[in-house]
């Protein structure tokens, strides 16, 4: 098939490493897949860097959403494109447009759990100008059906993929990583990948570490990713005392190499119709780590309490914190959880069984 898998937001996050990931497999699956974002954006370039052809656009102006559907659909049109499977809500209704009365499939993917319908146009875009959905998880496809009235036989739940290394890789770089957070071998390194926005919870990760290190400071938590509350989360943690125990690291174009750096991962994110499947987390499952975090979203499938990790209530930091603790100083529990992670990985969460799910959605789409 000839694919073109969009996304116009301006970040790279998860969302747009999830276009990355499944462009590289559908290809790898013999399809001619290429990959459309704004101009300059960071997706463009990593695709470019694995070979996988581009169609920039600027995705950019409400006022211009018919403009630039327009563009679209002459990219679609030039490249003899068959799907087009779109991922951010801008480029979700430049798809539509861009494939209205043709032969052409939409596929929308949703990467969040809250309402993507806020106006008539949206709605129909999902009503008439979408031909099916594919959601991470069933929370997400709940919040379609019950809050968008989308029909459930338009919606597939396919659990997001990604890759994994090499134990001889993970080692190696894990020594390096260490050096650069300046950490002993002893010392516990508990990380947290997520953009500095209010729904990952970095307010309860904050005054969780603060509990947490009442008990052992033999501790380090490293937080990858930058946003909007950087200044008033570095502002907590000072005001906490817990500053030599926290290092805000920002965003971070190596992510492969700073897991293996960890010894636990940990996830806070709140219940507020946002997360869905954080791929964060499936980093930390392929890189053999115990996860301790919050039970919102999908999140329970990729942790199982007492195996993988350890869930807890959201916003509670005297339960993620107990829960860390519980972790921290049990090692023979923190290597029998990481083993059982990985497997946990391997068995569902791989990037070639999300293509090969994906594929089948866009087949069954295409037949008359």
């Amino acid at each position: 098939m000839n694919i073109l898998l969009t996304n116009s937001t301006d970040i790279f996050a998860g969302g747009e490493d999830y276009v990355l990931i499944l462009a590289r497999y559908l290809a790898l699956r013999g399809h001619r897949v290429m990959v459309s974002a704004l101009p300059d954006h960071l997706l463009l370039q990593k695709c470019r860097d694995r070979g996988i052809a581009t169609v920039p656009i600027d995705y950019r102006g409400m006022s211009r959403v018919f403009n630039v559907g327009g563009e679209l659909r002459r990219a679609v049109k030039e490249y003899a494109i068959e799907v087009v499977h779109s991922n951010a809500n801008y480029d979700r209704t430049c798809a539509a447009i861009a494939t209205a009365f043709t032969s052409v499939r939409h596929i929308a993917g949703i990467h969040s759990t809250h309402s993507i319908q806020h106006n008539v146009t949206h709605w129909l875009r999902n009503q008439w100008g979408t031909d099916h959905f594919i959601t991470d998880a069933e929370a997400g496809k709940e919040v379609l059906i019950c809050e968008d009235r989308i029909a459930p036989e338009k919606i597939t739940t396919v659990p997001i993929g990604i890759e994994n290394d090499t134990p001889e890789f993970r080692s190696r770089v894990r020594r390096r990583m260490r050096q650069e957070f300046g950490v002993a071998d002893h010392t516990l390194v508990i990380g947290n990948v997520a953009r500095l926005v209010p729904f990952k919870g970095h307010r309860t990760l904050l005054d969780t570490i603060a509990l947490v290190v009442r008990e052992n400071t033999d501790v380090l938590f490293p937080v990858i990713g930058d946003g909007e509350l950087l200044a008033p989360l570095q502002e907590q943690s000072r005001t906490l005392g817990i500053e030599q125990f926290v290092r805000f690291m920002g965003f971070r174009d190596n992510l492969q190499d700073i897991y293996p750096a960890f010894d636990i991962y940990c996830h806070s994110s709140l219940e507020l119709a946002a997360e869905m499947f954080p791929i964060a987390i499936l980093r930390a499952l392929a890189a053999g780590l115990p996860v301790v975090c919050t039970n919102v979203g999908g999140i329970a499938l990729m942790v199982e309490d007492g195996v993988t990790g350890r869930l807890t209530k959201p916003g509670e930091p005297a339960v993620l914190a107990a829960a860390l603790l519980d972790v921290i100083r049990n090692p023979a529990m923190r290597s029998s959880m990481g083993q059982a992670s990985f497997r946990l990985f391997e068995k569902n969460f791989h990037a070639s069984a999300m293509a090969e799910k994906v594929e089948q959605v866009y087949r069954k789409t295409l037949q008359p």
